[in-house]
């Protein structure tokens, strides 16, 4: 049985656990960077458009927490935005997006990443299911298409930042899943 005198103090700025402390750091940075490395070796190696949109599907739900997204294709004049494709949210309710209504797609045609802050319950979008991100897509520098992630796991609060990473790796990466044919110059 378990008494008070039993329980001992550690000091934690011993140097056992300042080692132990370092070495658990150095692990979670190896797994963030195995992270970012799988996601971009899986868009990579997308053998062709449909294969390309499940990579996406793959990297939002196993890396980043969410099983709710949405692509949507820049329309030519930049006014609006076409559901192209989508996973775990409602087509019906997301056909298009009117960029004159949502503020924040003005900085993802803008080829910006725009992330919710951790801890704010602010939505990016002015709907009312809670978007996450929205990563452009870009291809040879143009914004062709933006990633709408909704709804986060409900045991993930907020985007960490290795999500960050893997978020410029869509932008950069995945425009094989939109146009499969155009050159790609940034994925050598």
């Amino acid at each position: 049985m378990f008494q008070a005198k039993d329980f001992v103090q550690h000091d934690m700025s011993s140097p056992a656990n300042t080692s132990a402390a370092s070495a658990t750091a150095a692990l979670k940075e190896a797994g963030n960077q195995a992270k970012v490395y799988a996601a971009r070796m899986r868009l990579q190696s997308a053998v062709d458009q449909a294969d390309a949109l499940d990579a996406i599907r793959d990297i939002t739900g196993n890396l980043i927490g969410t099983e709710e997204l949405a692509v949507f294709k820049v329309d030519k004049r930049r006014s609006e935005l076409w559901l192209y494709w989508s996973f775990g949210v409602d087509p019906n309710k997301y056909a298009v997006l009117e960029v004159r209504r949502e503020a924040k797609l003005n900085d993802a045609l803008g080829g910006k990443c725009v992330l919710r802050p951790r801890g704010s319950n602010q939505n990016l979008l002015g709907s009312d299911d809670p978007v996450s991100a929205l990563i452009p897509i870009r291809i040879d520098g143009n914004t062709v298409a933006v990633l709408v992630l909704f709804r986060l796991f409900p045991h993930k609060t907020a985007l960490d930042d290795v999500d960050h990473e893997i978020c410029e790796i869509l932008s950069n990466f995945a425009g094989r899943a939109i146009e499969p044919y155009q050159s790609h110059k940034g994925e050598s």
